[in-house]
């Protein structure tokens, strides 16, 4: 990957919010999908979110270019193929569209389990 950013012990994890569309909840929940790619950092390494009533922890943040993320890791992002990924990214960015070398800031989370 590009360039890592981990939390080593400096920083306290916080709460974030990353929203997420509706289609995600299944794949997030059974833990296929743990990537997100946006244009702007949500968080940082250890860092929570909540979605779906689940808690993730951010694994890795870290830059790459889209096209890297389309081409390689779609899966990683929930789709079956490229091309649905690029077609829900033109979709969330009608404005501007999918621009293969635009950088993203890529969010690698994992659920955690429930304590009891």
């Amino acid at each position: 990957m590009g360039c890592v950013v981990r939390n080593q012990g400096l920083a306290k994890p916080k709460t974030v919010r990353i929203p997420f569309w509706r289609q995600f909840k299944e794949p997030m929940l059974r833990g296929q999908k743990t990537w997100t790619s946006r244009t702007k950092k949500y968080g940082k390494v250890g860092d929570i979110f909540e979605a779906f009533g689940s808690t993730f922890e951010l694994k890795e943040v870290t830059q790459m270019l889209l096209s890297k993320v389309a081409i390689n890791h779609f899966v990683e992002e929930g789709f079956e193929s490229f091309l649905d990924f690029v077609d829900c990214w033109e979709k969330l960015h009608y404005l501007k569209g999918y621009v293969p070398e635009q950088k993203v800031w890529v969010h690698v989370f994992e659920k955690l389990e429930a304590s009891a």
